[in-house]
């Protein structure tokens, strides 16, 4: 050990700068968002199960980078939501009742809107929304759906609706105005 940095005395973690906590902070949120959006379906399995939720009531976890984004999320029962915005004027609108649901939303850009509702237990919802002016509406009412949502570009817009359980789905939009309606019953 360098004898400089004996003789420093230990920084206390609230004085921390604020770059570090930033990336502190955006570092939980990635391995949150990897692990928590880890086994969605047969569509996406990016590494092990969710955590149980061994009687926590709800887990909502939010971080949010630029101006004017916008959160609103809605929990009844035994849930999880992730999200993490970036950029200028992202929306995203979450409703989620019964057990064991997770939404996971990333989106970065600018002006990124993302309605989703899941009703049931087990339910999987990831959403990644880069670029402007995407839309995407998910609906997910039941046991076991998964759906997994890429915008890329610009003018995008999806509208999901799924009811028969056991079901999961992917849509990627690359490129701008790409539309795409899913009906799963």
């Amino acid at each position: 050990m360098n004898k400089d940095n004996e003789m420093m005395p230990p920084r206390a973690p609230w004085r921390a700068s604020k770059v570090a906590l930033c990336a502190a902070v955006f570092a939980v949120v990635s391995l949150s968002l990897a692990v928590f959006a880890a086994d969605l379906s047969p569509v996406s399995d990016f590494g092990p199960a969710e955590p149980g939720f061994g009687g926590a009531a709800q887990v909502a976890r939010v971080a949010q980078h630029g101006t004017n984004n916008r959160v609103t999320g809605v929990q009844a029962g035994q849930n999880g939501l992730v999200v993490n915005q970036t950029g200028i004027a992202n929306v995203a609108v979450t409703a989620q009742a019964g057990n064991d649901n997770w939404s996971v939303l990333q989106q970065s850009g600018n002006a990124n809107q993302y309605n989703g509702y899941q009703a049931g237990q087990y339910n999987r919802s990831i959403a990644v929304q880069s670029g402007s002016g995407n839309e995407a509406t998910v609906t997910q009412t039941g046991i076991a759906m998964s759906s997994q949502v890429t915008q890329l570009g610009s003018n995008n817009a999806v509208s999901i609706l799924q009811s028969r359980n056991g079901s999961g789905l992917s849509v990627t939009q690359t490129g701008n105005g790409a539309r795409a309606a899913v009906l799963m019953k």
